[in-house]
């Protein structure tokens, strides 16, 4: 069991979503959060390619912030407003499948950081879907 899910189940409230799939999909959140950042920076320094990147740069650095703030929704979601928590889970999701869509046409290219934030980007939109089923 991860610290996660252990304080998930410590809550005196918990929230009406499997705690379980909630854990999971906050680490997604959070993970995703930190791979989108170091994508960034790493494509930052891509000296001959920078050009080509800039859209990669702003879509890492938007997926980042979204999945932080959606990790911290859904640490709250024991007394959150259901809209607002899907709204959030719907945002990651479109914020996700951008990033990854556009890190996978760079990993094409030999961009490894690129295709590994793009299987990140992907984990995390599949997790935020599972709670929103």
């Amino acid at each position: 069991m991860n610290t996660i899910s252990a304080m998930l189940q410590t809550h005196p409230n918990p929230s009406r979503f499997d705690s379980g799939n909630l854990a999971e999909c906050i680490a997604a959140c959070l993970e995703c959060a930190g791979c989108c950042t170091v994508c960034a920076d790493a494509c930052l320094n891509e000296k001959e390619h920078l050009a080509h990147l800039t859209k990669c740069i702003t879509l890492n650095s938007q997926c980042a912030d979204v999945c932080a703030a959606t990790a911290g929704v859904l640490a709250r979601a024991s007394q959150g407003d259901e809209a607002v928590i899907r709204a959030q889970l719907q945002a990651c999701v479109a914020a996700c499948q951008a990033c990854a869509q556009e890190c996978e046409s760079h990993a094409k290219m030999g961009m490894k950081h690129c295709e590994i934030c793009a299987e990140c980007c992907r984990r995390c939109e599949a997790a935020c879907q599972k709670l929103l089923a």
